[in-house]
């Protein structure tokens, strides 16, 4: 009997560390394509989020990138809260462009 085995799948990971006391390392997993989505659109209002004028979107990006940061191999959960006390705007900034650069490496690796 032949058997597939979806975890012998090897997924690319993005390291990241975190800002903490500990400087936790996670690795972020390719989360669903409707969040890759949000992802992207949320990049396109970095310069308004960082300008922190708007508080509904930076409130949105934080929860958005709790989303994000929870798919990762660690399994460890995310909360908006929990980020909003460790990441500040320009952490978000820098994240944003890292996490989305990561994304297009691997829309390249696949073409």
């Amino acid at each position: 009997m032949k058997s597939f085995d979806f975890n012998s799948i090897s997924q690319p990971m993005l390291e990241i560390v975190l800002p903490d006391q500990e400087q936790t390392k996670i690795k972020l997993l390719i989360p669903k394509t409707s969040l890759v989505e949000r992802m992207c659109n949320m990049s396109e209002n970095l310069k308004e989020i960082i300008s922190e004028k708007n508080e509904d979107m930076l409130n949105q990006a934080y929860a958005l990138l709790a989303e994000i940061m929870s798919c990762n191999q660690e399994q460890r959960i995310f909360t908006a809260d929990e980020l909003k006390s460790l990441l500040n705007v320009e952490h978000i900034a820098a994240f944003s462009l890292a996490y989305i650069q990561f994304l297009g490496e691997i829309k390249n690796q696949k073409n």
